[in-house]
């Protein structure tokens, strides 16, 4: 092996670990973001149940958008914005819907500018049930 093969077996080796590492963190991120897609999904999930049974429901009802909440900082997260609403008057069978947004920022966001957001929705459908 001389020496030019040598240099050439460094550069190699080099761009493959690159490629690696980039493959890696690319299966790190998805995995961040799949996680948090489903944390969303739990909560909104949680609350549909929650709004499913309580008694006098209201549009936005606090308890209800709270158990998204609640969900969501115990996973050290914030929603953008959650709602629940319903076509009055509400009686038993009638569709309830309850819907919450967040972004998820990937850890190479703040190289880019910060700028790099992936918008996340949960949305459930349920009938209330009281």
């Amino acid at each position: 092996m001389d020496r030019s093969d040598r240099g050439a077996a460094v550069v190699e080796t080099a761009i493959a670990i690159v490629l690696f590492m980039l493959l890696i963190f690319g299966i790190i991120e998805f995995g961040r973001g799949w996680f948090l897609s489903n944390l969303l999904n739990q909560s909104v999930r949680s609350a549909a149940r929650l709004a499913a049974v309580k008694p006098n429901l209201a549009q936005n009802d606090k308890a209800v958008l709270q158990r998204i909440d609640d969900l969501l900082k115990a996973g050290g997260l914030s929603a953008e914005s959650r709602s629940l609403t319903f076509v009055p008057p509400l009686q038993t069978g009638g569709l309830v819907r309850i819907m919450a947004d967040m972004k998820f920022m990937p850890i190479v966001a703040p190289w880019a500018g910060g700028k790099v957001t992936i918008p996340l929705h949960a949305e459930v459908v349920t009938r209330y049930e009281m």
